[in-house]
């Protein structure tokens, strides 16, 4: 339509955030045309701007619908809205995209099938009947196929596929659910599936995903080219198939990721409310951990003993139907080596995952960047995020202020880094630990990444304190101005101040494994004093001798042996220790005892993992460990249906500062494990009773300082027995108490928290 430029008025929209790769574009051009408005819509680097004119009242309409009717996968981070002088534009048109400019975001996450593709996918009468690579504008392939800005086809790794007649017709079509999706695509024009075998050579087949089919339930491994990477695939109710992975992918006792067919299926292996489920059925389809039923159908070596099931339903259409063939949940884990990067190319699948995989699901639409499956957990009714990946990168943190370009390079576990700009924070998808050569590739080359899509040019970066992080030495090479370092435990509380947007008084509670702290102690339960953006450390769990290093982490037996001591004394100590660690020789308790006393090899360290580590071998349930945080995963566990209890601690002030005094939690465990009480009764005791020492601490520096809230951050907080005690607990004291909901807990969330306390310092914040 031509519109009369009398009583015509006109807006300008900028919307800024998770705004392209989700129908953003197409819901605009709906809604205009609705709403009777003449104007246009473009992407450009980072925003959608619009131009809509016509009658003032519909106008109005179409503001208030705008708002209320944004797309689902969408997430506005900043909207602005002015007037504009009418153009007498005739129509509305989706314009081309514009390259130039910032580009201050958004690179879209990627998006869970939708009802629509998925109905589709199981309609014999539709041309993209059982086509595993069906999406719209409303679902699919984002982040992972994209290689630059603005997000177009010819920008993605679809752009190999020109789109078939019938294709360019749905994409050109305003009404059409396809109206300008980039992966569009259908069997006559898109990517295809092929399969190999274990040695690489091509089997011949008309029906490949029949051929994967048969494989699993002949309890094969499958590696499966999906969204991010590859993943290896097995039959979840096949003990010797679960089995077989554990050992050729090196992963003793890690549980797996099952993947379920529809929530029903679910409900058979775990117990999940209504708020799971809608986490499940969620875009983002993230795998959530929730309790497990005893009477599941799920093989005892998913699991290995713990008591939660890593759950999560079908994401792509590939998965739907090897889940509708199998007719049964499917162990869906990462496809790499354990502590290697996830493999994505099909010449590098094959290479890196032969001998693991005994059959080979490949397709020819290239992944551009790797992302593993994210991981959460349900706190009240809320995401709680455990690894931040699929479904969820890049999407942005939204800042309370816009600052300039800066980065933080994150830790050397659970990696991430995070760019700053502006108002946004985007954080990495999850890299991994950097112990391993190939790690450091990936994160490397996913930094590049990440810069060159931003056009970032970071003013600062910010590492870790500890001087052997491969990312301390690599912030020499991160291209920033300037270079500061934060300690690792204040990283965590700038990261939930981030996360939460809160900006004022407040205690901070920082439980983790370990890090280096600024006088020289291993830190890891920490208390701090917040106001606004400055955080200074205000109390700690008392110090006690950690023996060994990273072999305490192997061995939680020497953490506990180091506690006997301290409580008990040496000739006592090790009489316990010969008593509670039946399966430790006496010659290797004798010599971690003279280390402690010799000061061989040993630090001081008021680390909460490690306490928990040490519980956990004194109660009988790991004396060593095979992964990073077994031990407090066990002692977790087993506390889910004891009786509740208190073990007695003190709260004492030592060199100014409030120290949480431990030893008569210590002497308690040893003393109920030495009784032989149950495991479950001493570890529902333990958490119950750290819970009140957290609350008790926090509350007194709450008072002291005026505060009326209490943020909680560090990997120990991922203990959602010893989370929602303390939770319970501030609120019983009228204290408000402040969690992650954007990014974990964990060491995965503290490129955040530097990101956002170099931003601070180079706005002079």
């Amino acid at each position: 339509m031509t519109p009369n430029r009398v009583g015509i008025a006109a807006i300008g929209i900028t919307a800024r955030g998770v705004v392209q790769g989700v129908g953003f574009r197409p819901f605009v051009h709906r809604l205009a045309a609705r709403c009777g408005l003449a104007g246009w819509v473009e992407n450009t680097p980072g925003s959608v701007v619009i131009h809509v004119e016509g009658d003032a009242a519909a106008l109005s309409r179409f503001r208030a619908m705008f708002r209320s009717e944004i797309p689902a996968a969408a997430r506005v981070t900043r909207l602005s809205v002015r007037k504009a002088a009418p153009t007498g534009v005739p129509g509305f048109t989706i314009r081309a995209s514009r390259r130039d400019g910032i580009a201050f975001s958004t690179i879209p996450p990627d998006i869970a099938a939708c009802p629509e593709c998925l109905r589709e996918l199981a309609d014999p009468a539709d041309r993209r009947h059982r086509y595993p690579f069906t999406n719209c504008t409303n679902c699919g392939p984002r982040f992972t196929i994209v290689a630059s800005l603005p997000y177009d086809r010819e920008r993605t790794s679809m752009a190999g596929f020109p789109m078939c007649a019938a294709c360019r017709k749905e994409y050109g079509d305003p009404l059409d659910r396809r109206f300008h999706a980039e992966p569009n695509a259908c069997p006559a024009c898109g990517p295809r599936l092929s399969v190999r075998g274990g040695d690489g050579a091509p089997v011949e087949t008309d029906d490949p995903i029949g051929v994967a089919t048969r494989a699993i339930l002949g309890g094969s491994i499958v590696a499966v080219r999906g969204l991010g990477g590859f993943q290896l695939a097995a039959d979840a109710t096949n003990d010797d198939a679960v089995r077989a992975l554990r050992v050729r992918k090196r992963r003793e006792e890690k549980p797996f990721a099952v993947m379920f067919r529809d929530v029903a299926s679910v409900r058979a292996a775990a117990r999940i409310e209504a708020a799971d489920e809608a986490i499940l059925r969620s875009p983002r389809a993230p795998v959530l951990l929730a309790p497990a039923r005893t009477r599941s159908p799920l093989a005892p070596s998913v699991s290995a003993g713990l008591p939660t099931a890593g759950v999560f339903l079908p994401y792509t259409p590939l998965h739907r139907m090897l889940l509708d063939r199998t007719d049964r949940p499917l162990v869906m884990t990462s496809g790499n080596v354990t502590d290697e990067p996830i493999a994505i190319g099909n010449d590098e699948a094959m290479s890196r995952l032969r001998g693991i995989a005994d059959l080979f699901l490949l397709h020819d639409r290239e992944v551009v960047q790797r992302s593993d499956d994210s991981v959460v957990r349900r706190v009240g009714r809320g995401i709680y995020p455990i690894r931040r990946a699929r479904g969820f990168v890049p999407a942005p943190v939204v800042l309370p202020r816009s600052f300039p370009d800066v980065v933080g390079l994150g830790g050397e576990l659970k990696n991430t880094f995070c760019f700053v700009k502006g108002y946004a924070a985007y954080p990495s998808q999850h890299i991994g630990d950097l112990e391993q050569a190939p790690a450091r590739d990936f994160y490397e080359e996913a930094y590049r990444f990440f810069r060159r899509f931003l056009d970032a040019r970071p003013r600062a970066a910010c590492h870790d304190l500890h001087p052997a992080y491969f990312t301390t030495a690599f912030a020499d090479r991160a291209g920033a101005d300037r270079l500061f370092a934060l300690q690792h435990h204040k990283a965590h509380i700038f990261s939930a101040l981030a996360d939460t947007g809160f900006d004022g008084k407040a205690v901070g509670v920082a439980f983790d494994g370990t890090g280096y702290g600024e006088d020289g102690a291993i830190w890891g339960g920490e208390f701090f004093a917040i106001d606004g953006m400055d955080v200074r450390r205000a109390g700690r769990l008392a110090y006690f001798p950690l023996p060994g290093g990273d072999a305490a982490v192997r061995e939680p037996w020497r953490t506990a042996l180091s506690l006997l001591r301290e409580t008990l004394g040496a000739a006592e100590a090790e009489r316990a220790a010969r008593e509670l660690f039946p399966g430790v020789p006496p010659d290797s308790i004798r010599l971690v005892l003279d280390a402690l006393e010799k000061k061989i090899n040993v630090a001081p360290t008021s680390s909460a993992g490690r306490l928990f580590d040490a519980v956990a071998a004194i109660c009988g349930l790991c004396a060593r460990s095979s992964y990073e945080g077994q031990a407090p995963m066990r002692l977790e566990g087993a506390a889910a249906r004891a009786a509740a209890g208190t073990y007695p601690f003190t709260l004492a002030e030592e060199d100014g500062q409030l120290a949480v005094d431990w030893s008569g939690l210590v002497r308690g465990t040893v003393a109920d494990a030495r009784g032989r009480l149950p495991a479950g009764t001493i570890s529902r005791r333990f958490h119950d009773s750290l819970a009140a020492a957290v609350v008790a601490a926090a509350s007194r520096l709450a008072e002291s300082a005026g505060a009326r809230h209490v943020v909680l951050s560090g990997g120990v907080f991922q203990n959602v027995t010893l989370l929602s005690r303390v939770l319970s607990g501030l609120r019983k004291r009228k204290l408000s108490p402040l969690i992650h909901r954007q990014v974990p807990a964990n060491d995965g969330g503290i490129s955040l928290g530097q990101a956002y306390y170099a931003a601070a310092q180079v706005a002079g914040g």
